[in-house]
């Protein structure tokens, strides 16, 4: 994606004097779904680190894939997965979140707080291995990155060790 120089110059020069670049130039601009989708995954591994374990608000939350962070075909391959998978619907009072799939409400989660499989810190965790056949094998990790603006990992339950499939955004309908 190209951005103007007279529009990226102040977040850039931003950027610079608050020391670098990746997280700290993600940080100095500010940070929504498409800005996530530029950044690389050891950057985005850097903003998950960063994030809080809060719970997410109560309905339907916006969700966009990062399937090849770092890459010119993210945003491309987001915009097609949209199309697929529109974010999650959450229900606190029952500890439950269903995936929208094609607009429906397709895949449930349980949802409660634990350690993180990336760094071991609180995380918002969405466990599919007794509420879906077709997702069992899966867990998702969620931290707020900036107001209403969620960071997700999704991984994979496999052996020695959880590989970790893509990562995702959820947006709070304002």
């Amino acid at each position: 994606m190209f951005i103007p120089l007279r529009r990226a110059f102040p977040a850039l020069a931003l950027a610079i004097l608050a020391g670098g670049t990746g997280v700290a130039r993600a940080q100095a601009m500010a940070l929504s779904a498409s800005r996530l989708l530029e950044m690389s995954g050891p950057d985005l591994d850097a903003l998950y680190r960063q994030g809080r374990s809060v719970g997410l608000p109560a309905g339907r939350v916006r969700g966009t894939a990062i399937l090849a962070p770092g890459t010119r075909r993210n945003e491309a391959m987001a915009a097609g997965t949209r199309l697929v998978w529109q974010g999650k619907v959450y229900n606190p009072a029952e500890a439950v979140a269903v995936n929208r799939f094609f607009g429906l409400p397709i895949v449930k989660a349980r949802v409660y707080q634990a350690e993180s499989w990336l760094d071991g810190s609180p995380s918002l965790i969405l466990d599919y291995s007794q509420t879906s056949r077709i997702y069992a094998r899966n867990r998702d990790e969620i931290r707020e990155i900036a107001p209403g603006l969620y960071l997700g990992l999704m991984y994979a339950r496999t052996s020695p060790q959880p590989t970790l499939k893509m990562y995702f955004v959820l947006e709070a309908q304002p």
